[in-house]
């Protein structure tokens, strides 16, 4: 049976995650990982080609999460991604393809009408018994929402821990799931009905600008770089927590743009304009990156005449 060791934790939070000071003596990763969930503000999920059980001991005295996180990750043979919604530790050489995935995702559900949007946007916890397996997991979590799901035979046989995930989006969870076997969701525009269409889909391959192989600390409100040229087109490395309104005031600038923010269907939708968005993006064009701001809050953006205009379209009654 393959282990797949997955780190519980309340709601994720809003604020920073205070350094880190600890003891570990020999302690299996599935047990750090848990803890550092708590810290991070995010499930730390080890993908199931990491031992669970490789015994750590480190002294930690003041270090960030994410220096932390970098060093379990090493120690484990791994390296940790940080996802939207989640943090995966995986084998290096699959970290380019978690993230291209992620942004595959966003840009496909950016696509999709509202309601089909909204749809995959519910969040939800998401608790399982020992010798639970993949396949039915994501049939159980799919027929729960209404949702077809084309090609769960791709699913590996494979038997998981008892695991207690935090609400995360419908999306999310589905792809929590299916990254172990480098597999994703593929979301298309159905024709009928509320929900959208969706395919069980290889990772797409990542570029190898796009694999990240530095571990430098990053600040917990926003680091990003200038612009640089890849095949001919700008692209752009982000990662960002910050006021929903600042943030957009910040890239409106540097794409030299001006920002028209809809605040009264913000509002209708309960989206506040300080509320904190989350986003990390690297080597994403403009667009990509617009997407990874605004579609995980269930925003709409088009750009018109120099002016970003930022909107929440009302769900149907």
């Amino acid at each position: 049976m393959v282990c797949v060791a997955l780190g519980c934790m309340p709601a994720a939070a809003t604020f920073a995650a205070p350094p880190v000071h600890a003891t570990w003596t020999a302690l299996p990763i599935r047990e750090v990982t848990g803890q550092l969930s708590h810290l991070a503000g995010r499930p730390v999920v080890l993908d199931r080609r990491i031992d669970p059980t490789t015994p750590l001991t480190l002294v930690i005295t003041g270090e960030s999460c994410d220096d932390v996180l970098a060093t379990v990750a090493a120690r484990a043979g791994g390296q940790a991604i940080h996802l939207e919604s989640v943090i995966r530790i995986v084998p290096p050489a699959l970290a380019g393809r978690c993230l291209a995935g992620e942004q595959a995702r966003r840009r496909e559900i950016s696509r999709l009408p509202s309601p089909q949007r909204d749809s995959l946007a519910k969040k939800a916890t998401w608790q399982w018994p020992p010798g639970s397996t993949p396949r039915d997991l994501i049939a159980s979590a799919a027929a729960e929402a209404g949702l077809a799901i084309d090609g769960l035979d791709r699913i590996p046989h494979d038997h998981f821990p008892a695991a207690d995930i935090p609400p995360l989006t419908l999306a999310d969870r589905l792809d929590l799931i299916l990254a172990h076997f480098d597999l994703r969701v593929g979301w298309s525009r159905s024709p009928t009905g509320p929900h959208p269409q969706g395919h069980i889909v290889p990772l797409p391959d990542a570029a190898a600008d796009a694999v990240p192989t530095d571990t430098e600390p990053t600040s917990p409100a926003r680091r990003n770089s200038p612009p640089r040229q890849v095949g001919g087109r700008q692209v752009y490395t982000l990662r960002l927590e910050a006021p929903l309104e600042e943030a957009l005031n910040a890239v409106t600038r540097q794409f030299g743009l001006r920002l028209s923010l809809d605040t009264a269907s913000l509002s209708a939708r309960g989206v506040a304009p300080r509320e904190i968005a989350r986003a990390e993006v690297r080597s994403a064009s403009r667009d990509e990156l617009l997407d990874a701001i605004l579609v995980p809050l269930g925003l709409s953006w088009r750009i018109d005449d120099g002016t970003l205009r930022v909107w929440a379209e009302q769900s149907p009654r």
